[in-house]
């Protein structure tokens, strides 16, 4: 199953940026530009049950040019599986999610916001989307090759069912720790720990496990407790796994 680092260190996560390396130019030379940047306030999106149905999402500039954007949401199939798929989302109303707009022209310095928002509450299993965000690269005229570097992200969004109930089932044997969430909710593991003493650890990389999700690890240590802090929505619960 794929690690997703969504949470764990704001904008510069792993999956959260896409690298768009376009080709300009012909045949005298290479130049190449990683100015052109965009920056996004939140990359993780969670509808809980009783929140707010909408968030906004602030989309800066921070290069020296007009930089035009497109916003291309899809639900994921199957999230966390070797099946995982992107569907492209056609019909708002039908997927329960809308993103306003979907096209976006930002000038050096400025910035612009893009709407998310759960159109449908009434889930009875959990939903999750992806967003991209990227930037649009217009006709280009040089006399030189050169190559510009486009960041874009790629957004996570999910929908909670109501209510939530989380499960997390663990095994443990020998040097190998199995999770399974047979809960009806992603459930944020992150990094787990192994102690031989409070100053003396080692960690054990885990992610995010989706729904129906079972992921194996590898533990440094032999006989010893696994101790790590999951993330549900809004509530963090502690886990020591014998």
């Amino acid at each position: 199953m794929p690690i997703d680092y969504d949470n764990f260190s704001g904008k510069q996560m792993v999956r959260g940026f896409l690298a768009l390396i376009v080709l300009i130019g012909c045949s005298l030379g290479f130049s190449f530009d990683a100015k052109a940047q965009l920056a996004l306030d939140k990359i993780v999106i969670d509808f809980i049950p009783g929140s707010s149905n909408r968030q906004d999402v602030v989309v800066r500039n921070t290069w020296d040019e007009t930089v035009y954007v497109d916003v291309e949401p899809a639900e994921i199939l199957n999230p966390g599986e070797k099946t995982e798929s992107r569907a492209p989302i056609r019909d708002p109303r039908e997927a329960g999610l809308l993103i306003s707009p979907v096209r976006l022209a930002i000038n050096p310095g400025g910035s612009r916001r893009i709407r998310v928002v759960n159109i449908r509450d009434n889930f009875d299993s959990e939903r999750i989307f992806r967003v991209r965000v990227r930037p649009v690269v217009g006709d280009v005229e040089a006399e030189v090759t050169g190559i510009k570097v486009l960041v874009g992200y790629d957004m996570l969004v999910m929908v909670r069912p109501n209510p939530m109930a989380p499960k997390l089932e663990h095994e443990i044997a020998g040097n190998t720790l199995t999770l399974r969430n047979t809960g009806n909710t992603n459930i944020m593991v992150g990094i787990a720990n192994q102690c031989r003493s409070p100053d003396d650890c080692e960690e054990i990389t885990i992610g995010r496990l989706y729904v129906g999700n079972e992921i194996t690890a590898n533990l440094p240590l032999a006989n010893t407790p696994v101790e790590f802090t999951a993330r549900i929505g809004d509530e963090f619960r502690s886990f020591r796994l014998e």
